[in-house]
């Protein structure tokens, strides 16, 4: 999001609808490798960051909701087992 914001503000394409259009537009800009490259680490990124918040939303329901004492790694192996 915000590598498109800085290179599609200020200019004609500004109506960047779907991830398809945003490829195609940053490629002349930052060549096919380069903007493969940077959506790869974005979406890793992405996965990370959904990966951690489902981990930690686990924690927090066995815990206090459903009262159930795991060791730390057990429940992190669990929780991301399921995501």
């Amino acid at each position: 999001l915000i590598l498109s914001a800085s290179t599609f503000h200020g200019t004609k394409n500004q109506d960047v609808t779907e991830i398809a259009d945003a490829f195609r537009l940053l490629s002349p800009t930052l060549g096919a490798v380069g903007a493969s490259t940077i959506f790869a680490i974005a979406l890793l990124g992405s996965g990370q960051n959904s990966t951690i918040t489902g981990t930690l939303a686990g924690q927090i329901i066995m815990e206090g909701f459903v009262n159930i004492r795991l060791r730390p790694w057990v429940r992190r192996l669990m929780t991301r087992g399921l995501a």
